[in-house]
């Protein structure tokens, strides 16, 4: 007799040999609603984890058939609480093949990932689910018993900002220029002293930009800055991901199924954003790591600008940008015409972790799209 799915499924720490099949799930399982896309990680999924922090994937194989039904990833790495640099845990990818969706299975994994808890090196992690996923919300994040409990921080925006024609340059009274390796120790730091003022950014240091650092493929010259008296006062990195984790289009559903072929034509006449085709790796970047002291709306605006005709000039047709709901730089953000995505930022506590909970102070949370 066979065992129910829930438990004929082997639940273990991936090795790098396991690559090829969790980069296959990642393509298994699309996401969205409506414009359907498969968020890929070629040609490395252990890689592109590096961004996330030290990772530890957990993968779910049957054991009868032998096959990878399941993932999820549990990251560590240094971010500011409470304006403290701590170790922060992170959870993301989780990825269950339709057939082996059900409570059993992910009750077995959330008891496997306690026993990873178990190793003492976060008290809080966080967690970002999409507003078009129900299945997460209605499961992982619905207080179930058993499982770690999700408090909800708040809406997280990801809007995809229409990069389809340059405007107008933005003044402001601060030098607006391109970063450049002899500027990267002032870049770090002034990420991170308004990281600090924001709950759950990350720490930066200048090894996180070289090559094999954190940040992949991210440099210096990838900076805008706004220079005064000789010191970044403000910085946004244009960053562009392609070479290890791509968002590739699947289909369009629904009403998107005649509005991608018209967008085209609309394209070429008004400037409309185009949407890629069936099949394409949408060509977008990240305006990452948003960083402005006092948070001067002014110095922002020119900022957001400048990096907006960059993209343009590049050939991106989204930037892919993030604020917290409460966050004061959102207004900068909102001026632009973008395609909306948004998600719920969770904080996720098991019993050991409550404490800390109850004592995050009121800085805006941030969860960088470049890192989810």
């Amino acid at each position: 007799m066979s065992l129910p799915q829930g438990l004929r499924v082997e639940i273990s720490v991936a090795s790098s040999q396991a690559d090829a099949e969790l980069r296959a799930l990642m393509t298994l399982v699309p996401v969205g609603h409506g414009i359907v896309v498969t968020l890929e990680r070629e040609p490395s999924f252990f890689a592109a984890c590096r961004i996330h922090g030290e990772a530890q994937v957990c993968m779910g194989r049957d054991r009868e058939s032998g096959r990878a039904v399941g993932m999820g990833t549990r990251a560590i790495s240094r971010a500011y609480v409470n304006g403290i640099e701590t170790a922060l845990g992170y959870l993301a990818d989780l990825r269950l093949l339709p057939e082996y969706r059900n409570g059993l299975l992910v009750a077995r994994a959330y008891r496997f990932l306690r026993e990873l808890h178990g190793d003492g090196r976060a008290r809080l992690y966080t967690s970002v689910i999409f507003a078009d996923n129900e299945l997460a919300l209605g499961t992982i994040a619905s207080a179930r018993a058993r499982l770690p409990r999700y408090h909800d921080l708040g809406a997280m925006y990801y809007p995809g900002i229409n990069l389809t024609r340059c405007k107008p340059e933005i003044r402001c009274d601060l030098q607006i220029t391109l970063g450049k390796e002899a500027l990267l120790p002032a870049i770090v730091a002034c990420l991170n002293r308004n990281g600090l003022r924001r709950q759950f950014a990350p720490v930066h240091t200048v090894g996180d930009f070289r090559p094999g650092g954190r940040w992949v493929g991210l440099k210096a010259e990838n900076f805008l800055v706004a220079i005064r008296n000789g010191e970044v006062a403000a910085a946004l990195a244009i960053w562009d991901q392609r070479a290890f984790r791509q968002t590739r289009i699947l289909r369009y559903d629904g009403a998107y199924r005649w509005l991608a072929p018209c967008s085209t034509l609309l394209h070429g006449i008004f400037g409309t954003p185009r949407f890629p085709h069936p099949g394409e790796v949408v060509p977008y970047c990240y305006f990452s790591f948003l960083s402005v002291d006092d948070d001067d709306l002014e110095v922002c605006r020119a900022l957001v600008r400048a990096a907006h005709n960059r993209g343009v000039n590049a050939g991106y047709l989204y930037a892919m940008i993030s604020a917290h709901e409460r966050d004061p730089l959102l207004p900068v953000i909102r001026a632009y015409r973008s395609t909306p995505f948004a998600g719920r930022l969770f904080c996720v506590t098991y019993e050991d972790g409550e404490q800390e909970l109850r004592q995050l102070d009121a800085r805006v949370p941030s969860a960088e799209a470049a890192s989810l």
